[in-house]
């Protein structure tokens, strides 16, 4: 680790000092700003939960654990991290064939699993090409489903999730440019994967195509449609996956109004709950899943904000008989999410205080492949954060 950090550290120097050397020379298009933030969280919360990084990126309530008469998940866990924290390279360069170029790499110390926690984990690596009226994305970055322009606002890391889809990918992307926007991605997957299956094994890429209408400061809203498959197994066939998306974003006076929809199958690899299952018949059958959140957020003042967001999952289940099932959370039949926020903000310095309460309906498969809550009990966890985020 403390290698890893020595390498990184001579190069981003020796990268800062090329690019002044360059930004002095006849060509000063060429440079590198760093950005980034420091963010520490302390984190409560009344009830274990399934979670990734210590805690850190809450999902939902653990199932009930019954021993003895006694809910083991049923006690209350406390943390403070700041593995969050992030640095990200800004690049600019000369034109590419008369188009305007540019990329990022972007890092944070999240690690890639619980075992790799304080070490740098890429979020993402592109390059851009871009003129008038089209913008040509070659890299890893957000899967076309996390819309940038339309996500939660929470302090959680979690941004919604698994109410909202949450993933990175490396991808080909085209957005063309204008009131109407049409956004074509051809991606695979890396770190976020779909559950007991592979896409890059089905010799086909993941496709997405999108319309997205209005401007961000004003008025915004959008659809799309995604395309996968993924192969179980090496010597079966594929299992071909659908999602649609719909989404907008307007002002409300001085608030902001940001909603979101979305309807698959087997779409793990985007946090949603679900997967798929296999028939008696020795066929994959896709799970479905309704997934919605929307959310208000404002300013009281110039130093002072506020947000309050809202999230609804339900699992539309396998709709026939199914032996087995591979999946995230597939058995939940339903969940919820209130969080409230409030945040205090001066200079370059935000300190903020948010609660989810987070309610997990889980459930077991029936005989005809839907999701049944007959006899489990629902759980509930309520989460209180206190953030602290220096940008620069």
């Amino acid at each position: 680790m403390k290698k890893q950090l020595s390498v990184l550290l001579i190069a981003l120097v020796g990268f800062t000092n090329y690019s002044y050397s360059q930004s002095n020379s006849a060509e000063p298009d060429f440079g590198v700003k760093w950005s980034g933030f420091v963010k520490t969280d302390f984190m409560f919360d009344t009830r274990q939960i399934v979670n990734a990084r210590e805690g850190h990126f809450n999902i939902l309530p653990s199932a009930e654990n019954i021993v003895n008469g006694e809910d083991l998940n049923d006690q209350s866990n406390f943390n403070i991290l700041a593995i969050q924290s992030r640095l990200k390279a800004s690049i600019s360069g000369p034109d590419f064939f008369g188009m305007k170029t540019s990329g990022a790499i972007e890092a944070a110390f999240f690690g890639n699993s619980d075992g790799s926690i304080g070490e740098l984990r890429l979020r993402h690596a592109f390059v851009k090409l871009s003129n008038d009226k089209i913008e040509i994305l070659m890299g890893q970055y957000w899967h076309p489903m996390f819309v940038t322009a339309v996500f939660p606002g929470t302090y959680s890391f979690n941004t919604g999730v698994p109410f909202q889809p949450f993933s990175r990918n490396p991808q080909l992307r085209i957005t063309t440019k204008g009131t109407i926007k049409f956004i074509g991605v051809l991606f695979t997957e890396r770190d976020f994967q779909t559950r007991g299956a592979s896409v890059s094994k089905s010799g086909m890429p993941q496709l997405h195509a999108q319309l997205q209408f209005g401007s961000a400061s004003k008025t915004l809203g959008g659809f799309g449609v995604n395309l996968k498959s993924s192969r179980p197994a090496l010597g079966e066939d594929n299992l071909t996956s659908t999602a649609f998306i719909g989404y907008f974003r307007t002002k409300l006076g001085k608030a902001t109004w940001k909603a979101e929809a979305t309807y698959g199958q087997n779409m793990t690899d985007v946090l949603q709950i679900g997967g798929f299952g296999q028939a008696s018949n020795g066929d994959y059958v896709n799970n479905n899943t309704f997934s919605t959140w929307t959310e208000l957020n404002g300013d009281f003042s110039e130093t002072m904000e506020w947000g309050l967001f809202g999230g609804y999952s339900k699992n539309g289940g396998f709709g026939e008989p199914i032996s087995y099932v591979n999946g995230f959370l597939g058995t939940v039949e339903s969940a919820y999410r209130v969080s409230p926020r409030i945040g205090w903000k001066s200079g370059k310095l935000k300190i903020g205080i948010e609660a989810e309460l987070t309610n997990a309906q889980y459930g077991s498969i029936d005989s005809n492949g839907d999701i049944t809550s007959t006899g489990i009990d629902s759980v509930n966890n309520f989460r209180l954060l206190t953030t602290a985020i220096y940008n620069f």
